[in-house]
Formats: C-alpha cells, structure tokens, sequence
C-alpha cells in the first residue's frame, strides 16, 4: 500500500485539527448556554441555529467550490471561524457573553463549515489517484469520526470545567492551524472547465450554477438512484436516532453519562468501517451496498428488542460501521464520476437531498414515539432500512465495474532484418551482410531483354493525333487526288 502524497497529507491534518476544535466546541457550546439561560426551548435553539444553516448554505457553498480556488475558499473560511470563535472566548472571558451571541456563533459557523466541507470534498480528487479515492475517503472519515465524536466532546467538558472560554480559546487556535496546514498545500486548485463548458461560472448567476449541478446529478441515473435510497436511509436513521437518548434513559436505565458512553461503541464502529470500506473496492458494488443496508437495518430491529446496555452498544457499533461502509463507497463513487468542474454543486445537491430528509425522519421519530411507543420507533427505522436495501439492487443496476487500469501497450516491433531466417525461402543460406556487385560483374539469372535504339536526332515528333481527327482529314485528299 503506497503512501497518500504530501499535498494529501496536509488536508488530512487540517481536517484533523479543525474536527478535533469542532467536537470541543460541541460540548462547550451548549454548556455556555445553559450557564447563560435555563429555559429549555433557548437552550435546544443552539441546536436549531447549527441544523438550519446546513439547509440554507449548502447549495450555495457547492457553487462556490466551483466557482474559486478550493484551497483559498477553505482557508479564509478557516480563519473567519477562528475569528467567530475568538470572539465568543473573548465575550466569555469578559463576562459580557449573551444567549443572542451563542445563536449568532453557532449560526455563523455552521454556515462556514457546510461551504469548507463542500470545498474539501471537491479538494480531495486533485491530491490522490482515483485508485486511492475510497482509502483517502476512509481515512478523513475516520479521522472525523474519532476526533469529533470520541475524543472532542469529552475535552470540551474537562476544558469548560478549567475555564469557560478555554475551549473557545482552543477551538479558534485549532482552526487558525488547519487554515495554515491548508495553505502549504502547494498548488492551484481553480475548478477545471471542460470544452462543454459554455461560459466562465464567474459570468454566471448563483442560482443557475445551482440548477446546473442539481440538473446534472438528476441526469446521472446511478447518481440519482443512490441520492434517492441515502435520503431513504437519512430519514430512517433519524427517527431512530432523534429518540435514542429517551431510550437509553427509559429502557435501558442510563444516566447522562451511561448516555455518554453508549456512544462510544458507535463512534469506534464507525471507525472500523471507514477502515473497510477501501477494502471493498474490488467486490461488487451493488453487492456491497446491500448488505452495509441490510446489516444496518437488522441492527435496528435487534436494539428495538434490546433492554442491556453492553447489547445495544455492540449493535450501535455494527450499526455504524455498515453506515460508514456506505458513506465511504458512495462519496468515493461521486468524486470518481462527477467531473472536476462540478464536483462542488454536484456533491452539495447529493447532501441537500440527504440533510431534507434528517428533519423529517427526526419529526416522525418523535411524533410515533409519542403515539406508539420507543421500541416500535427503532422497529419502524429498522424496517424501513431494509426495505429499501430490497430496492438498492434494481436502483444500482447500472453501478459501473471497479475501473480497472488499461493494459500497457506491446513493445514495437523492431524492423525485419533481411538475414532473418523466417523471411527467406528454405534451404537459402542465411546473409551476413548486404553489399551491392560491382559493376563488371557477371549477372546471374536470366538475360534482360536488348534495349531499345534511340530515335536520331531531329524534327521532334509530333504528338500523336486521335483516330478519330485522322479518319476526318483522309476524305479531303482523296478529292485533292481526283482533282
């Protein structure tokens, strides 16, 4: 296994320590809020202004990653929420911090972090081989997942604990760091437009670059059909998961921190799966696909009947592995066939599709645990997911092969040698050496022909004339003889 390149190397630190702030801040930034008000709906708002911006900006932000160099897109944004984030550390620590502020924070950085996403999806394909896209996928998700969900959120409590603008502090030096890990990255990394490109993006208008990508993803029917069945899968899981804390503290007996470490196994399993996933690039796509659903919606029928703990944590981790497992092979499979051009606007139009879907299924989670119950929810999500792992087979019917490096080229043939023993008759010996007679020498074979005597100099000989012209003239002479 060859090592990722340097440029790909440096992405990937960026993306760690800006992962690494963003799970410190997750936890810092709800707990401000409960310092600055204790009313319930002001508290769960700070959650609200993180979603809602994700709806609102990320259309525009794939635009964007089409329409300007990626790196210097992600840079600036890198250091505005290193600014943002100041800021609210600077608010805190002056005691002068207020629940309007936090909404604008969290409204502001979740805005950025919806373009940079964008930017660093389409960055990817221009630092490794296409070969290395699924390996390359695997790593930033991982590296994600650990960073963000394992190991961000518990420091973000250890460091509000010291101090509440510590973690604030933190988050901005960690993304003042990613912005400069990001900006070493030697290199322009401008969109390429292709011959069928008509005009510049600059020239054109944000809202037809947006029908451009999503008109182009919906033209793309193996594209659309995964777009389709993760929306399917988004929804599923967020009506599970949108409950899942009353679960364990209703069903399962666990207290804010047993919460806390039932999600730890699922973060583990998704690193285990982001770790698969590259090797399965090989095997069949559509068979791959279908199992990661199928085990991750029997999963959620088997937590549905779960009442321990240590059970429903193994099966989260299952569970999250096979979604990582798709996650991974279907944003490999858009970077390899969405062209460079419109990597932003077409991976942006494949997410708006998925993130509608995650309030709608959080809605319905909530409404049918109220009305029938929690176990029935999970049994609900988990019979969703694998119906349509039923359909995924017909929707990827035209999932391409695992591309497949061409053969090299024969060698050229080298020129025939005339001393070549397959190409003179049998039984002539072979030539050592080509060498003209001289000219006195006797000729062996048969006797040319005597050549022909040359015409004696004179009159020049007309040119001939066609029968035709001849056989018109002879009538004349004969009257000339008559006469």
């Amino acid at each position: 296994m060859r090592p990722f390149p340097s440029r790909f190397r440096l992405l990937w630190a960026a993306t760690a320590v800006s992962n690494l702030g963003d799970g410190v801040r997750s936890t810092a930034l709800p707990l401000l809020a409960t310092e600055l008000t204790r009313n319930p709906g002001l508290v769960a708002g700070v959650a609200i202004a993180e979603r809602v911006p994700w709806l609102i900006f990320i259309l525009p932000g794939g635009a964007w990653a089409d329409r300007y160099d990626r790196k210097k897109l992600r840079v600036g944004l890198d250091l505005a929420r290193a600014v943002i984030v100041a800021v609210i550390a600077v608010l805190v620590a002056t005691d002068n911090a207020t629940i309007v502020a936090v909404f604008a924070a969290a409204a502001l950085l979740s805005s950025a972090e919806s373009i940079v996403d964008s930017s660093s999806m389409a960055l990817v394909p221009s630092l490794v081989e296409k070969d290395d896209l699924e390996r390359s996928a695997g790593v930033l998700s991982a590296t994600e997942l650990t960073l963000d969900a394992l190991i961000g959120p518990p420091l973000g409590g250890v460091l509000f604990a010291a101090a509440l603008w510590l973690p604030f502090g933190v988050d901005a030096v960690s993304f003042t760091l990613a912005a400069l890990l990001a900006l070493s990255i030697r290199g322009s990394f401008r969109p390429t437009p292709t011959a069928q490109t008509v005009e510049t993006p600059r020239r054109r208008r944000m809202t037809s670059e947006i029908r451009a990508g999503m008109s182009w993803l919906w033209n793309q029917p193996l594209l659309r059909n995964l777009a389709l069945v993760s929306t399917v899968l988004g929804t599923a899981s967020f009506i599970a998961s949108s409950v899942l804390v009353l679960f364990a503290q209703e069903l399962l007996g666990l207290g804010p921190t047993g919460f806390g470490l039932l999600l730890v196994p699922a973060a583990v399993g998704g690193s285990i799966g982001s770790g698969i996933a590259p090797r399965l690039r090989d095997q069949p796509l559509r068979r791959v696909l279908t199992i990661a659903v199928v085990v991750a919606g029997l999963t959620g029928i088997a937590i549905s009947v779960s009442s321990n703990a240590v059970v429903v944590g193994g099966l989260l981790a299952a569970q999250y592995a096979a979604i990582l497992v798709w996650n991974v092979l279907t944003l490999a499979l858009r970077q390899r066939l969405i062209p460079d051009e419109l990597l932003g606007r077409g991976g942006s139009s494949y997410r708006f599709l998925v993130f509608v879907g995650m309030p709608i299924g959080a809605a319905i989670g909530g409404l049918f645990a109220s009305v029938v119950g929690l176990r029935e929810t999970f049994a609900l999500s988990g019979l969703i997911i694998v119906a349509a792992a039923f359909f995924l087979p017909t929707a990827v019917k035209a999932s391409p092969t695992p591309p497949v490096a061409p053969p090299a080229p024969p060698p050229p043939l080298p020129p025939p040698r005339l001393d070549s023993p397959s190409l003179l008759p049998p039984g002539t010996a072979e030539v050592t050496s080509l060498r003209l007679p001289p000219p006195d020498a006797p000729r062996v074979g048969p006797p040319l022909p005597p050549p022909e005597p040359p015409e004696p100099p004179g009159r020049p000989t007309p040119p001939s004339r066609s029968p035709q012209r001849r056989r018109s003239r002879r009538p004349r002479r004969r009257q000339r003889n008559k006469r």
